[in-house]
Parts: C-alpha cells; structure tokens; sequence
C-alpha cells in the first residue's frame, strides 16, 4: 500500500514537472519573433547575420584545410570530388530536414527533445547521449589540435600542455560570460575561415592557370586526364574493385569532414527570431557549404597528383600542423613560401573556433536531456547570464582530456581510442535528425497540420528524408570495410563500429529505466509551431 502510494506521488509530481517544463516553453514560443527570453533562463541573444555565419562556417574546420588531401589519395581527383559531392548533396538534403523541424519549434532541445517528443524519451535520450560523447571528445580533439598547431613555431613539445591550458581557459570564458559575446567571437572566426578559404581557391585557380611569377608551368586538367579515379587502392584487383572501393572510402571520409553541420539547430534555442534566423541558415548551409567543399575539393584535384610524394607523405606521416594541408603543397610546388605560415595561423583559429563551439553545443545538449529527464533535474540550472552552469562543467571536463595527448605513449594511446569511441558519432546523429523528421512529417498529416503554412518547407518529402536514412546508414554499415581487407584488423574494425553498441546500450538503459513508449503519431506534441500553421486545429487558442 505504501509502495503503491510512493509511485502514485512520484508520478503525479513527475506530471507536475513536466506541465511546467510545457508551460515554460509555450510562455517562450508564443512570441518568438520579438522576445529575448529563452527557456529554463537562456537568453535568445544570438541575431540572424550571427546564426547564419556560424552555420556557413561550422564545418569549415581543422579537416577541411588539413585532411582534405586524404581524400585525393583515397579517391584520385575525380573520385574525391565525386564523393564530397554526393555527400554534400545529401547533408543539404539533410539539413532542411533539421532546419523544418528546427523552424517549426526551435527550443533548447534541438534533435534531442525531437527524438523525445516525435519517437519516445528513450531514443531522444540516446541521441543525446551520443551527440555530448561525440562533441565532447571533438572539444578535446580540437584544444589537442590547437597545441600541436602553436607546435609549428614552438618546436618545444614540453609547452602543449601550457598550450591546451590557454585554449580551454579561454573557451570556458567565453561560454560564462553570455552568449551574446560568444556569438560575436564565433562570428569573428567564421569571417577569418570564410575569407581565407576563398583566397586559397583563388590562390589555387591562378597555380593551375600558370599565373605564379615563381612558377609559370599551366597544368590545367591534366591529372583528370590521366587518373581520374585511384587505379591502385590498397593494391586491390581488378581496377574497377580498387576504383569504387577508393570512391567509397571518400565518402566514409567526407561524411566527418561535414560533420557539426547538425549544430545549428542547437543554436536555435538562443537565437532572436529564431524561425527567421534558422530559415536563412539553412538554406545558406544547402548552397554556400556545399558549394565551398565542392568547390575546394576541385581545386585540390587540379592542381595535385594522387600519387604526389608530398601529398602521401603529408597523409602517412602528418603531424597535425600546416604541412599537411593540401594548399601547402600547391604553394611548395609553385615556390610560394609564405602560404604555410598564414595557413598555420588560420588553422589555428579554426581549432580554437572549433572547440570553442563544442563547448557550447555540449552544455547545451546537457540542459536538453535534464528538461526531458535522462539526467538530474540540477543542470537546468542557468546563471543570470543564461548559462547552464552544469552543463559547462561537463563540457570542461571533457575538455580535460586533452591533456592525455601530452602524456606518455600508454596516455596518446588512451586519447587516441577515446576519440575513436565517437567516429560514427555524427552519422548515427543525422540517420536520427531523419527518422525523427519521418515521424514529424506524419505527426503533422494526421493531426491535420497543414505543411505549406510553415516557416521552411523542404522538398520532395518524406522521400528525401528516408533516402537520406537509408544512405547515411548504409555508410555506417560499411565504415569499417577496410579492416576485412588484406587481412582482418580487429583494432580497426573495433574503432570503426564501437560507436553503435554504446549508442544502443543507451537507448536500452533508459527504456528499461524510465519505461518509455513509442509515442502514439497522433499524441506528439506539435503545440509549438507557428501560428499560422496551428490556426484551426486543436492546439488553436
């Protein structure tokens, strides 16, 4: 008798909390257009100019200016441009689905609560889950990258540990202080990434041209004429075996350089007038992201031989700075030497940017799972600034991590695995992003919400969003196809797949713990939208 009234206590205080939790978020969407509040305390203080930046230039990181030249000795020019292409397509497609849902309700929650509220709260859990894994472990990636950066100029490899010292201090300041000025400083670095990757393209049309002074040899298409795909790929037969199989490694391998593309829905949560302010983003992700890695990967094919000495060195013995990047090696095949020095330092900016918005998106992705109950009610605490404070010190501490990269072999070897615990971490994250659109879409035609009244409509739905599930879970399937080749590698194999147990055991603990059900299609919440949109249906007021 006791017991059962304990449970009945429990569960009506958890209904108490919950009609809260909706309270709070109706209060905050009734009028996004005009208001700066948002919810559990955060402030909508970031503007559409800075949303819009951040999105164009949150995948232009450490990857794209030093490891795009691993695709080209993957793929041969016309496979890595192939590849990058299709992907990109793909992550646009990808992306109206997550900028639809992310318009029609933009809360703190992003991708999080939409699993919560469009599948059931075990699977928002999970997706939570993994995306603070997977971010988290990037945040300590990037401080390790931003070290090893400064290590260009500072040969001294005892000062890396002072180095990530500097940039996590930093980045946890710039998360305190309101996200206002952590939007303006990110709007700062976007503008530097930006610019500086349209001087390379240029830089890399007058190498190709023969418009160098120190090097006036014009060499045109020339590597397109004579190996457009990689013949050779891991000594594979026959030509056509080693071709696709090189061609698909590229797209395994673009599909992480367009990873943290899915992070502007997480800014939705602060941004003022965020349907506007997400609409403008989106559709600047579709065509300028896309259109910059298809155009970058182009210019890097032109101008670089797969089988460049330099190149492969760069791939097999790279230290992380500058000398790896693929602009370098077009600047030391045309006598250009200062490139490499103005590369490092842009670099640079882009770890620290990097790690900077890793910060953010964990804290925030913390707040989300504590509104919905997979963690302690105590991190949605905010501050008066609007921060969460807990999930700041979750993202610090991962953070923390980074210093495994400074220690012995045994600690490389450490960090170097638990940055491989979240090497699907990103596709596992948009095969969710599309299912829960999936579930949103029908959600919105049974409860007669009528899709050409909302803020962003993508196209050709639902059917780009199941091809873009079927796709990207494809890729997860065979990510680890090269540990079968010239004899199976168990610890390659184990790397590429270990994200997926981790991601299921998840989703099986918070079912099993909070008993959660598939949410029945026409119990979704959909009270969240726009106005117009819910203009004579039963959320009507």
């Amino acid at each position: 008798m006791g017991l059962s009234l304990t449970r009945s206590r429990s569960s009506t205080e958890k209904k108490e909390k919950d009609q809260e939790g909706r309270a709070d978020v109706e209060a905050v969407v009734e009028d996004l257009e005009f208001t700066e509040k948002g919810e559990h305390g955060t402030k909508r203080h970031l503007s559409p100019r800075v949303v819009s930046m951040i999105a164009i230039a949150g995948t232009i990181g450490t990857g794209l200016f030093l490891n795009s030249g691993a695709a080209l000795a993957l793929g041969g020019p016309l496979g890595a441009w192939l590849g990058y292409t299709l992907m990109g397509i793909l992550v646009g497609m990808m992306m109206y689905c997550l900028g639809e849902m992310s318009c029609y309700s933009p809360t703190v929650g992003a991708f999080t609560e939409w699993g919560s509220v469009f599948v059931e709260p075990a699977f928002g859990f999970a997706i939570g889950f993994n995306y603070v894994l997977m971010i988290g472990m990037a945040l300590a990636s990037e401080l390790s990258a931003f070290a090893i950066l400064i290590g260009y100029w500072d040969k001294d490899a005892s000062h890396i540990g002072a180095y990530i010292t500097v940039g996590l201090v930093v980045c946890l300041l710039l998360n305190v202080v309101g996200v206002k000025y952590y939007g303006e400083v990110e709007f700062f670095f976007a503008w530097v990434k930006v610019l500086t990757l349209i001087g390379l393209v240029i830089f890399g049309i007058i190498v190709n041209v023969g418009g160098v002074p120190s090097n006036r040899e014009y060499i045109g298409g020339r590597y397109w004429r004579t190996e457009p795909w990689n013949d050779t790929f891991m000594d594979l037969k026959p030509v056509g075996k080693a071709r696709f199989l090189g061609f698909w490694a590229v797209l395994t391998r673009a599909s992480f350089s367009f990873g943290g593309v899915e992070a502007v829905a997480v800014i939705a949560g602060e941004a003022h007038n965020p349907r506007r302010s997400i609409r403008l983003a989106t559709r600047a992700v579709f065509y300028r992201v896309v259109g910059i890695y298809v155009l970058t990967m182009l210019i890097i094919g032109l101008n670089i031989d797969q089988h460049s000495p330099d190149l492969l060195r760069g791939v097999e013995d790279s230290d992380g700075t500058a000398a790896s990047s693929p602009f370098v090696i077009i600047a030391e095949q045309a006598k250009v030497k200062v490139l490499p020095e103005i590369i490092n330092a842009v670099v640079i900016t882009a770890a620290f940017s990097a790690a900077n918005e890793d910060m953010y998106a964990v804290s925030r992705t913390v707040l989300a799972l504590a509104k919905h109950g997979g963690i302690p009610r105590w991190f949605l605490r905010t501050s008066k600034q609007g921060i969460p404070i807990g999930g700041v010190i979750v993202a610090f501490c991962f953070g923390c991590l980074a210093y495994l990269s400074c220690g012995g072999d045994g600690a490389n070897q450490a960090f170097i695995w638990l940055s491989n615990l979240t090497a699907l971490g990103d596709l596992i994250c948009w095969v969710a992003i599309c299912y829960c659109y999936t579930r949103f879409y029908k959600a919105l035609e049974i409860q007669g919400i009528n899709r050409r009244n909302l803020t962003l409509r993508g196209w050709c739905q639902p059917y780009m969003a199941w091809i873009c599930f079927w796709f990207f879970s494809i890729i997860i399937f065979f990510n680890g196809f090269t540990s079968f080749i010239n004899g199976f590698k168990g610890a390659d194999f184990v790397a590429a797949y270990l994200t997926l147990p981790l991601v299921l055991l998840a989703y099986l603990w918070d079912k099993i713990w909070r008993r959660s059900k598939v949410v029945d299609l026409n119990e979704v919440d959909l009270s969240g939208g726009p106005r117009a949109a819910l203009k004579g249906t039963r959320y009507d007021k």
